[in-house]
């Protein structure tokens, strides 16, 4: 991840934890779109989506169109 966007993306996987709860679904689509209106930075965005699927906070289901907030 390059490192003037290190900072945005924290920032961004924080609101995301602030708009899911533990337990529910969100569509993929959806969430990147209310996250690039208020950040107005996809790749950001995306980096955020992806460092949280990896840390296992969230799980793609039903072909990667939907995120589960694990944890």
């Amino acid at each position: 991840m390059p490192q003037e966007i290190a900072g945005l993306v924290l920032k961004i996987e924080e609101a995301i934890r602030r708009r899911v709860a533990i337990g529910n679904k969100i569509n993929h689509a959806k969430l990147l779109e209310e996250m690039v209106a208020r950040y107005m930075n996809q790749r950001a965005v995306e980096w955020a989506i992806v460092n949280m699927v990896k840390s296992d906070e969230f799980q793609h289901i039903e072909g990667k169109k939907v995120l589960l907030r694990k944890k």
